[in-house]
C-alpha cells in the first residue's frame, strides 16, 4: 500500500498478490470491481525473509521469471 504525501495518509494505490492471474481475475470479478489491473509483480530486495505459508519461495519465483525472459 502506498500513501499520498501529507498528514492525511490517503491511500494512493494498493497491491494484492495472488497465486495465479486467474485467481486474481476471479477475486476482482467476485468483488464487483470494474476497474482493476492484473499483472506480474516483482520486488527486488537485498535480503529476503521466509515466505508466508503456502507461498512460492523467492528463489523459485525468480528462476521462473529468468527462464521466461530468456525464452522470448
Amino acid at each position: 500500500m502506498r500513501f499520498e504525501p501529507g498528514e492525511e495518509r490517503r491511500v494512493r494505490d494498493t497491491t494484492i498478490t495472488f497465486d495465479s492471474p486467474a485467481s486474481a481475475e476471479l477475486f476482482a470479478v467476485e468483488s464487483g470491481w470494474d476497474d482493476y489491473q492484473v499483472c506480474p509483480l516483482f520486488f527486488f530486495v537485498d535480503t529476503a525473509t521466509a515466505p508466508a505459508a503456502g507461498r512460492v519461495l523467492l528463489g523459485a519465483a525468480l528462476a521462473r521469471s529468468v527462464h521466461r525472459a530468456g525464452g522470448r
